[in-house]
């Protein structure tokens, strides 16, 4: 008989010890329930959602791991990354996803492969650029749920994944850096969704999404990256460059000023420069860091997930989701 022992120790081998699995369980969750043939059949089944497990693996005596993963995954890692150390990352993603998508009412609309279109779309509704606030609302409009993974059972983090379920996708973003960073990631991965990279159940990992030079990327990566820019700035080849040394209070005060006359995001405008020139990246990001906004890229993400899908999500899978993603 399957104990919730031989669970944990079949996860405590795979680097998920019990005092990190313990805050997913459900607050109703006891050692005396635990202790029970029912509770062991009840941990079974909710650990296996909660970690995208094989049931029959996870059922055999004694339990095996094997993560339910994306049959058509395609992985764009460093050389200093395995696949075999985002698997963990990518399966908490296909669960947030799965309860995030059941739990949304509306339908998938694809978003159209013009990068331009849809910018134009956001800017008509009168706002002064393409933000991440203006973004995740525009993915979540088409019916694709846009997720900040942060919790402490991830190990090796990657920028963005842009999946999908049964024809449903979603995008997941890890990457704990705010001020403007998860907008371009955010961007990048509704590229692939919308330039039909993604297949029905297929996802894309991107280990690191960051500019370099287009003959070390494949072309699905120059695709979204263009696609990407293009959305932020009008132009699917704008890439912006400092043109004197300034301190990063002044450069912040002169990024907001050239957002707003060019309808282009300030962070982006900072980190676009960062990304033209490596020596200026710790100024950049200095200056994107003073630019005003009422609360950090992740914590906005978040919140919208929890007003996207209010009144849609059954408790068990709320404390859930909130605990893969808060």
């Amino acid at each position: 008989m399957t104990t919730v022992q031989s669970l944990y120790s079949a996860l405590g081998r795979q680097g998920l010890p019990k005092r990190k699995l313990s805050h997913l369980l459900p607050e109703w969750w006891t050692d005396e329930i635990e202790a029970t043939p029912s509770g062991a059949q009840q941990a079974k089944i909710y650990l296996a959602k909660a970690l995208s497990l094989r049931m029959r693996a996870f059922s055999e005596t004694p339990p095996r791991v094997e993560f339910d993963l994306p049959s058509e995954k395609r992985f764009k890692l460093s050389a200093k990354t395995s696949e075999a150390q985002v698997d963990l990352a990518v399966a908490l993603a296909r669960s947030a996803s799965k309860i995030a998508i059941a739990a949304h009412s509306s339908e998938f609309t694809p978003p159209p492969p013009d990068a331009s279109a849809i910018r134009a779309h956001l800017l008509s509704a009168g706002s002064n650029w393409v933000g991440l606030s203006e973004l995740v609302d525009y993915c979540w409009s088409c019916g694709i749920p846009v997720i900040h993974l942060a919790t402490p059972l991830l190990g090796k983090k990657m920028d963005g994944i842009a999946m999908a379920i049964n024809g449903r996708p979603s995008i997941v973003l890890s990457n704990n850096r705010s001020s403007g960073f998860l907008l371009f990631h955010l961007a990048h991965e509704l590229g692939h969704i919308a330039l039909g990279h993604v297949g029905a159940n297929g996802a894309i990992v991107d280990d690191e999404i960051k500019k370099v030079d287009d003959e070390l990327k494949d072309a699905d990566e120059i695709a979204a990256d263009r696609f990407a820019v293009e959305l932020l700035t009008g132009n699917a080849h704008g890439n912006l460059k400092l043109q004197q040394l300034v301190r990063a209070p002044v450069l912040a005060q002169l990024a907001v000023a050239y957002g707003k006359e060019h309808k282009i995001d300030p962070t982006h405008v900072v980190l676009n420069c960062a990304h033209n020139n490596k020596k200026l990246f710790p100024l950049c990001v200095a200056a994107a860091n003073l630019i005003p906004g009422s609360t950090t890229d992740q914590q906005l993400i978040t919140a919208r997930v929890f007003k996207a899908l209010d009144g849609g999500l059954a408790e068990d899978s709320e404390h859930l989701l909130r605990n893969l993603i808060a």
